[in-house]
């Protein structure tokens, strides 16, 4: 009986053994993250930001049913001028864990999120990048104005998408078609709006212009950027 006992707890503890490695071994293949953080209308990167990867591990026991998570920090680190940083790293197999980026988003205080990645955790052997879209806050004003007015018969209107944004589908044409309104801005038109608040952003815009009885289509980009100072976005035809 004995050597069956001794045969049987060497089995046991092979077993838990083998558990044991099975739940710590490495994938072969690289886990990549890449950050970016950075204002897509200035092109500048957001720099001294730091930047964590977290590896969570289910610890639930059995048969309880709320779940219980350990998680620790295996890297931290900065993004450099250009607002980047990048980390690789061998994952656990096992699918108790997981593994979740981390920004400190203080600097994104007082200015507009464009795009940031969604929730959910980093891919295992894959390449992963982390992109964040910045702006600030602005005050501008917009002028339209025909800058190459033949006569009283002109007329143009307009429409736009943002191209930080990656609206695909164009707005509506300005002006906004109304009943008894012109759908037009018609003759030698002038037009400057008031302050308005917003944030920096580039424009797609195209014109449809009638001079002469002739109709034509102009493309063109704006930029509103601010730079401390009340900001002036022009629709010159």
């Amino acid at each position: 009986m004995k050597p069956q006992k001794h045969i049987k707890l060497l089995f046991a503890s092979l077993f838990i053994a083998s558990m044991l490695f099975s739940c710590k071994k490495q994938n072969k293949e690289d886990t990549i993250v890449n950050f970016h953080l950075y204002n897509p209308v200035t092109n500048e990167g957001f720099s001294n930001v730091t930047v964590k990867i977290i590896e969570q591990k289910d610890v639930t026991p059995p048969l309880k049913l709320e779940n219980k998570y350990e998680k620790k920090v295996i890297w931290e680190g900065v993004t450099d001028v250009n607002g980047k940083a990048s980390y690789s790293f061998k994952t656990f197999k096992s699918d108790k864990y997981t593994y979740w980026q981390s920004v400190d988003e203080s600097f994104m205080n007082g200015k507009k999120i464009i795009t940031q990645p969604d929730y959910g955790s980093i891919s295992k052997n894959s390449i992963n990048k982390k992109t964040y879209k910045i702006v600030d806050y602005i005050n501008y004003v917009f002028v339209i104005k025909n800058i190459n007015c033949l006569n009283g018969s002109d007329q143009c209107r307009f429409r736009q998408k943002s191209i930080p944004c990656q609206e695909e589908s164009w707005s509506a044409w300005s002006p906004f078609p109304v009943s008894g309104i012109s759908s037009y801005y018609e003759g030698c038109f002038e037009y400057i709006s008031e302050v308005v608040y917003s944030h920096q952003n580039i424009y797609e815009v195209e014109y449809e212009i009638t001079r002469n009885n002739i109709t034509f289509y102009l493309k063109d980009t704006l930029y509103i950027i601010g730079n401390n100072s009340v900001d002036t976005l022009k629709y010159f035809y």
